[in-house]
């Protein structure tokens, strides 16, 4: 625990001695803790493309995974099987980006990560899934703003997250860090890669 409130102390740009930024019971009571049940909530949101292939059609896109499980906090690993939550994407403003064409139109639902399996080494959680793409009319940009139907397609995609062990809610809650507490000090989020921000709730269970 005290190595964890080093490294992100060094990160955040503050000293880890300072009672006026560390929470010193919350530090406690997470370091004396053996087994933890987190709520993980993964957050993706960013304009990305919706149409299948090397076409121009992008919208911004928000989606969600919920995920729950058993922490050791002493070994600093996950002991219990991933219930995974799959929430379907939500998409707004789809356009044609840096043309003058005509918005592409979908003709059914673009899905950015539908969840198949996962696995655990250690601390890394990896789930792979499934990235799906409509069928669409799109335009025949660069050579024209005319348009043309294209199939709908589906590629694989993974998303990695790395648990934080429940200690990271005694850190100094600072706007913009990398890793923000929540003013009650009930959870805390990281920012991940491919756009995702993922929220630790832990429930103390030992």
């Amino acid at each position: 625990m005290r190595k964890l409130l080093v490294i992100v102390a060094t990160l955040l740009g503050v000293s880890p001695l300072s009672s006026q930024t560390f929470d010193m019971a919350a530090a406690q009571k997470w370091q004396a803790a053996k087994l933890v049940k987190y709520h993980l909530e993964g957050l993706h949101s960013a304009r990305v493309p919706v149409v299948f292939g090397d076409y121009e059609g992008k919208a911004d896109v928000t989606d969600r995974i919920t995920l729950e499980f058993t922490w050791d906090a002493k070994k600093g690993k996950v002991i219990s099987p991933i219930a995974v939550l799959d929430a379907k994407s939500q998409i707004s403003n789809v356009k044609s980006d840096k043309t003058n064409c005509p918005a592409p139109q979908l003709k059914g639902e673009y899905e950015h990560f539908q969840a198949v399996s996962n696995s655990v080494t250690g601390e890394l959680i990896e789930i792979k899934g499934v990235r799906t793409y409509p069928a669409a009319s799109v335009s025949n940009y660069p050579a024209s703003c005319s348009m043309r139907a294209i199939p709908g397609g589906s590629e694989n995609a993974v998303v990695h997250i790395s648990v934080v062990g429940p200690e990271a809610l005694a850190m100094p809650i600072i706007k913009g860090s990398p890793l923000l507490v929540s003013a009650d000090r009930k959870s805390f989020s990281v920012k991940g890669a491919q756009n995702w921000v993922w929220t630790f709730t832990p429930t103390l269970m030992q």
